[in-house]
């Protein structure tokens, strides 16, 4: 008998404003157990490490009773992908779910995403996203009411949260150094393998400036460039570029933006910058 229905593989660089928010939605309905939690700090210069410790001493009875394993790792590489190996390597679950820190999530639909991997018999699924850009200012709300429409964003992202099966975790693992590590992971299945479930949802909290916005976009893109060099391309179908019926006057910001930040990323990518870890700031600050 397995000891864990699924482990959940958390990386977490620099993440204390949040960690303990997002341990907090996924653990508050009560409706997972008998799981691990892996939380991996990797080169972290704040108190994650010390907030995610406190949280599992705050809340030692809870995870007893329902039968939560916590483990939490230091390392001084600063690589999401070294995090999430040594995630794997160090987790027990036959089922890894790999789950960005900053990702808010509720047990019920993890339990959805998990149980819905093993009756389609896939390798790999991803939730549905839920947008959320209530807070962001107006070229930010622009280019996600056209990006949130796009037929990659709602049938093809593999992101932010991975359920992955005993197969799907053999094929893909060990992570190389990659920049893009959910595409690189999407790019090693076939598409009959994976799935968006339509049943569960996960949000993600949109940049609240322009400024932070194309940090993120930069780092994707330049981790598309990569892919693109390494040769690791899409199997077998290509994905439309396509929009569910989004308001035209936003496209004009979003293809702008688009524009800016692939010539961005390109450059950085001829000059040597591949290390550096862009994300979204605006959310990480009170």
């Amino acid at each position: 008998m397995e000891p864990y229905k699924f482990s959940i593989i958390i990386p977490a660089y620099n993440e204390e404003a949040l960690i303990v928010k997002t341990l907090t939605q996924l653990l508050d309905d009560k409706k997972v157990n008998a799981i691990e939690i892996v939380v991996i700090c990797n080169a972290c210069k704040d108190n994650t490490y010390a907030e995610t410790l406190s949280f599992i001493e705050t809340n030692s009875l809870i995870l007893q009773q329902r039968n939560i394993h916590f483990l939490v790792f230091e390392t001084d590489k600063a690589s999401k992908t070294n995090a999430l190996n040594i995630g794997i390597n160090n987790s027990q679950g036959s089922l890894k779910v790999l789950m960005d820190a900053d990702i808010q999530i509720s047990g019920k639909d993890l339990n959805t995403l998990v149980a819905e991997l093993k009756d389609k018999q896939l390798k790999a699924i991803s939730p549905k996203i839920t947008f959320a850009f209530d807070k962001s200012n107006f070229f930010v709300r622009q280019y996600y009411r056209v990006a949130s429409l796009s037929f990659y964003n709602t049938n093809k992202r593999l992101s932010n949260v991975i359920a992955l099966s005993a197969s799907g975790i053999k094929q893909i693992f060990p992570l190389p150094e990659v920049i893009a590590d959910d595409e690189y992971i999407r790019r090693q299945f076939l598409p009959a393998e994976v799935a968006v479930s339509q049943q569960c949802a996960l949000v993600f909290t949109c940049a609240k400036n322009l400024t932070n916005l194309l940090q993120v976009l930069t780092r994707v893109e330049r981790g598309n460039v990569q892919l693109k060099s390494m040769q690791v391309n899409a199997p077998i179908t290509k994905i439309p570029k396509k929009y569910n019926n989004p308001p035209a006057l936003c496209y004009p910001t979003f293809f702008f933006i688009k524009l800016f930040v692939k010539i961005r990323a390109k450059l950085q990518f001829m000059q040597g910058k591949t290390k550096q870890w862009e994300r979204d700031e605006s959310n990480r600050v009170s």
